[in-house]
């Protein structure tokens, strides 16, 4: 019997066609009982192996070893086999393997060596006691007899269909970035793995091979890392109690030790001492090295003795959080500790890890990047040159979650299109093929494998740069032993630690993250206000509108705000805020579950409270009340009705009806799908509230290194600028002297950086950094020399002078402007002649450009107006026009405003008629104005960048000031005559 062997699968990256779902149906159509694998990496195997299982094929597991002169390809015999392929893998990750290595790795391997690589089989022989020679064809097959007995039938598969084939070079293309088809370049021979077969010795030892290979994995080891400590148990005992009682100043109360022995005890028992030392041992690196550590993430912040060892900062006592929704003693399952750490630092900490516990016990994950919809239409496109409009113009038609099959049934434009055009429809047909290919390894953006062994003992590695990756994706790691951490990254962590350094800098004062109060009056103050801008979890507008209403008054409420703000819990929204306010009596599910809901006013928004519920209603351990949680957010039928079942018998036990027991269950399953993991809550809302309470008392430093942010996004800039403004936070224009490539704080004033200029990157930075080497610039001909020296081009220096970089020459833009030719060819001489030989120009002077033309020119080098704004140029026409900040003091009254126009959205009302919400903005702020059909159709050409005078009725709507427009005429714009009406 014929058992294709050597299968190239779609993980040899963009090699082959066949997909692992090809070699199971071959399998399952020609009733073989094996199925191989036999790529030059292992990314596919586990793939592979748990298709096979799921249709009870046997899995042969083989690795196309390259080495300088030959290829061989090897199979494991068993376990101890699969375990030295995985060591041959990660070597050839790292170099060509050599003899050398195929020999340390040799045992229970077996090996076919293809005919045309005969002259090596007699020294393969001394190394591997089971060796084939492999031939593909007769003439192959009448050579390899020449040299020996043990031959096998082995042609390379790469794909199912013999059609297949000229599909496979344009992959090749895709893969070696080739745009030109010459056949030479690549193997055009049968690669079918539908092939037709004729019995003969070669093929019957195929099966031969597959019968010798059975690979058995062993059961489920601890491979957690190992501390190093004589007790991992009693050493965690000690950690704890002394890191408890610094915790509480030494007022441990027998609640907190009762707490404490018991997830102790739990921790023990399910064999994690060493997992919470190792993360222990990790935090405390960082934080003696001052990184900034996040205060905790998700589920691990309801450990107390995550508390204790430092490794989150949260009291879960203090928030009523639940050890066993982290982890449960009475279902095993493996901790899951998350860390954030800034992202310029998180590399140290991995780096400290590695060094400790070894290079090949620590690895980040390796993920696949795909040949997605539109990547895989790209990539053929631009193999078959296919022109980009052709190609743009589709992808603008496509989704990021639909496949091609979808679009082309769903979307009749995209349809037309490849129908109407022969060789986009060619494209069409190859790109169906290849879509969702792996194209590339890509690592994790957070994961960590950490283990007690060396890790290609269990996964195949690879190396990338000084790191492994695992050669399995995530989702194969657990079962076997591994254990995923997630150094994970947030940028306003990285924020907060630039504005914590800062503030050292600038302030001289030291600001401990761990220690900022969680009940200072300014910072609820700025909640209550919504004043949010910037502030994590807190800054969409749909969240401040939440907040207007709320009015949180304490931590617990922003805690609170943030459970709610998601869909589901959204729909109790404004019973939330009615019960807080006194509006609607507080009403429990039951009396018996005041304790359970009365901070969240009688609603369910936690899935803690799920669990507490079923622990005071019905009697359930804290334990067994997680695993009915799980039941009810999965909504697993069958498990649902024993649970059903058994809340209902336990509820009776505890006295109550069963009516009412049914009913309760039935609304806490409704709820169970969307309740939010309030450890995990609790843990935002400390980020939120803490870069709050920064922006609060440190408001220069907060805008600077919010705006640092968002460097390169004009409209972001725009908006931080404009709050910065509300703040009376003066923006001062770049400077030549003293920007930098980030906002920065002088006199709690903030200077524009270089680098956000338009145009001006991080290369013309560099130079002009490079430039200010020699120290600051003695006058404008130092300046333009040292520059033009440094390679910034007269183009840049244009762009400077209109950015207003050179003003403390005491020039104005125009004078510069004017005199630019002269003064660039000065500089241009003085790059090989020494400056004090070279006459400087005369500068001849002008008078300044006017206002509109200079503010022209600051939008286009800012993409905004940043030293003032249009709307100031018709002010002083314009007296009784009030500022956008002072809006909200006219409520009910009809006001004028003067705004510059930067978003319009039009809609249509149930009528038929459009109406428009305008966003206009002056130096002091932005509101949106409301333009009712009526007055909309008499200024339908209204667009961003036009000047308007309104005249408005002030207006409430969600606790958001609007302004609902009365008359309107454009000053500033293509438009500039159009009015609805003198005013």
């Amino acid at each position: 019997m014929y058992i294709p062997l050597y299968n190239k699968s779609n993980y040899s990256l963009l090699s082959s066609l066949l997909r692992i779902d090809d070699l199971i149906l071959y399998a399952k159509k020609n009733h073989t009982s094996y199925m191989a694998i036999a790529d030059s990496n292992m990314f596919g195997v586990m793939e592979f192996i748990k298709k096979c299982e799921n249709e009870s094929i046997k899995p042969v597991i083989g690795l196309e070893c390259k080495l300088e002169d030959f290829t061989i390809v090897l199979y494991a015999k068993n376990y101890l086999g699969y375990q030295n392929l995985m060591k041959l893998s990660t070597i050839q990750s790292e170099r060509v393997l050599d003899n050398k290595d195929l020999n340390l790795y040799r045992k229970d391997l077996i090996g076919v060596l293809p005919v045309t690589y005969h002259s090596y089989y007699e020294e393969l022989l001394k190394i591997f006691i089971d060796l084939y020679l492999g031939y593909s064809n007769k003439e192959e097959e009448k050579e390899a007899y020449l040299y020996t007995k043990n031959i096998i039938f082995f042609p390379l598969n790469l794909y199912y269909e013999e059609k297949d084939s000229e599909v496979l070079p344009y992959l090749y293309r895709i893969r070696d970035g080739k745009t030109t088809l010459d056949e030479m370049d690549y193997d055009i021979d049968n690669h079918s793995l539908e092939r037709k077969v004729a019995s003969s010795d070669g093929v019957e030892n195929t099966l031969k091979l597959c019968d010798a290979c059975s690979i058995t994995f062993p059961p489920e080891r601890n491979l957690l890392p190992q501390y190093d400590c004589e007790d991992s148990d009693q050493y965690l005992f000690e950690l704890c109690k002394v890191g408890l009682s610094k915790r509480l100043d030494g007022k441990v109360t027998d609640h907190y030790k009762e707490r404490l022995l018991f997830e102790l005890k739990t921790i023990k028992d399910m064999g994690f001492s060493n997992y919470f030392l190792v993360v222990y041992d990790f935090i405390k690196y960082a934080k003696k090295n001052k990184i900034l550590v996040g205060p905790g993430r998700g589920s691990a912040a309801g450990s107390l003795v995550a508390y204790s060892l430092g490794i989150t900062d949260i009291d879960p006592l203090e928030y009523d959080l639940l050890f066993e929704r982290f982890l449960n003693p009475e279902r095993k399952t493996m901790p899951d500790i998350d860390t954030d750490f800034p992202d310029n630092k998180r590399e140290m900490v991995i780096d400290y890890v590695r060094e400790k516990y070894g290079n090949k016990k620590v690895a980040g994950i390796v993920t696949f990047g795909t040949l997605a919809s539109k990547q895989v239409i790209r990539d053929v496109s631009r193999v078959m040159n296919i022109p980009l409009y052709k190609v743009d113009s589709l992808c603008k038609l496509i989704t990021s979650s639909d496949d091609l099959k979808t679009i082309y049934k769903n979307n009749s434009t995209f349809k037309t299109r490849i129908e109407s055009d022969s060789l986009l429809s060619q494209m069409f047909s190859i790109a169906l093929k290849l879509e969702g290919f792996p194209r590339h390894t890509s690592q994790h953006a957070a994961g960590i494998v950490m283990s007690s062994v060396e890790l290609d003992e269990v996964v195949p590695l690879i190396k990338v740069g000084n790191m492994y990756l695992t050669g399995y994706s995530m989702e194969y790691l657990e079962e076997l032993g591994l254990l995923k951490m997630d150094f994970l990254v947030i940028k306003n962590l990285t924020m907060i630690d630039n504005i914590i350094n800062d503030i050292k800098n600038v302030y001289h004062k030291e600001i401990v993250f761990s220690k900022i109060p969680l009940d200072d009056k300014d910072t609820l103050s700025l909640f209550e206000r919504a004043d949010t801008c910037g502030i994590f979890q807190f800054e969409s507008q749909g969240m401040r509108n939440f907040l207007r209403q709320l009015k949180p008054s304490s931590f617990e409420d922003i805690v609170s705000s943030i459970a709610m703000f998601r869909p589901g819990t959204a729909s109790n929204i404004d019973t939330f805020i009615k019960r807080k306010h006194g509006l609607e009596k507080i009403e429990y599910l039951d009396s018996s579950l005041e304790s359970v809901t009365k901070n969240t006013y009688g609603i369910l928004i936690y899935q803690e409270q799920i669990m507490q519920l079923a622990n005071v209603y019905a009697g359930y351990s804290l334990g067994e009340a997680d695993i009915l949680r799980r039941a009810m957010s999965k909504k697993k039928v069958d498990l649902l009705k024993s649970e059903e079942e058994r809340f209902i018998t336990k509820s009776i036990e505890k006295g109550h009806s069963k009516e009412q027991a049914k009913k309760i269950f039935d609304l806490v399953l409704q709820f169970a799908g969307y309740g939010f993991n309030k450890s995990h809550s609790v843990v935002y809302s400390i980020v939120a509230y803490k870069m709050a309470y920064l922006k609060c008392h440190y408001k220069s430093i907060f805008f600077a290194n919010l705006l640092s942010n968002v460097i390169g996004s004009d409209s972001k800039t725009n908006e931080y600028i404009l709050e910065a403004k509300k703040e009376k936070i003066d923006i001062i224009k770049p400077s030549i002297q003293n920007s930098s490539d980030k906002y920065e704080v002088y006199d709690n004033k903030i200077l524009y950086p270089l680098s956000n200029i338009k145009s001006i990157g991080v290369v013309v930075v560099d130079e002009i950094n490079h430039a200010k080497e020699e120290g600051e610039f003695k006058d404008l001909f130092d300046c333009f020399s040292r520059l033009c020296i440094a390679g910034v081009s007269k183009k840049t220096l244009e762009t400077l002078i209109y950015a207003d970089v050179f003003r403390e020459f005491k020039y104005n833009r125009r004078t510069l402007i004017e005199n630019l030719d002269s003064l660039y060819n000065y500089a241009e001489l003085t790059k090989d002649i020494d400056p004090s030989l070279v006459m400087k120009p005369e500068i001849e002077i002008y008078s300044e450009y006017d206002d509109i033309f200079l503010l022209s020119k600051e939008k286009e080098v800012f993409g905004f107006y940043l030293s003032t704004h249009p709307t100031s140029i018709y002010r002083k026409d314009n007296p009784l026009c009030l500022e956008v900040s002072e809006i909200d003091n006219y409520f009910n009254k009809t006001i004028d405003v003067l705004v510059l126009v930067d978003k319009v959205k039009t809609i249509q009302t149930k009528k038929g008629d459009n109406m428009a919400f305008i966003t206009g903005s002056d130096e002091s702020g932005s509101k949106e104005f409301i333009l009712f059909p009526k007055i909309y159709a008499s200024c339908d050409t209204i667009k961003i960048g036009n000047v308007l005078k309104i005249r408005g009725k002030v207006e409430k709507r969600f606790d958001e000031v609007q302004v609902i427009v009365d008359k309107i005429r454009i000053l500033q714009g293509d438009n500039h005559e159009q009015e609805t009406e003198n005013i």
